[in-house]
């Protein structure tokens, strides 16, 4: 009985130790969101950092995580940036087909905000 768990107990060392880097750079994306949430003063933070791991991530040629492009779109359309806002939801969707729906009618409904605006005005 002794042996069995020697060996078991070594086998989940090795096991450990063959554990696999994650897959996508988050760099504490869910930590700065949940912050910012009960926080609105830590957005601007949880923007910049947004911003720097998504460049960072396209410099070195990996996936940026799904749904970073287009929480950092959301953040730019808050601060009245909807040009910017379809850049990072266009980049969601190229990246991530399953988002193609929702980021098309994100982009569609940022195209008519002009027009709407212009009918509303005499």
């Amino acid at each position: 009985m002794r042996i069995f768990s020697i060996c078991f107990i070594v086998m989940i060392s090795l096991l450990g130790g063959c554990a696999v880097k994650g897959k996508y750079n988050w760099n504490g994306y869910d930590k700065g969101l949940y912050d910012a949430y009960k926080d609105p003063s830590q957005i601007k933070p949880l923007q910049i950092k947004l911003q720097a791991t998504v460049e960072l991530n396209e410099q070195n040629k990996q996936t940026v995580a799904p749904g970073m492009y287009a929480e950092l779109g959301t953040l730019y359309l808050q601060e009245g940036l909807p040009d910017k806002a379809k850049v990072y939801y266009s980049k969601e969707r190229d990246t991530w087909p399953e988002s193609k729906t929702l980021m098309d009618l994100l982009i569609k409904n940022l195209d008519s905000r002009p027009k709407l605006i212009e009918k509303s005005n005499p």
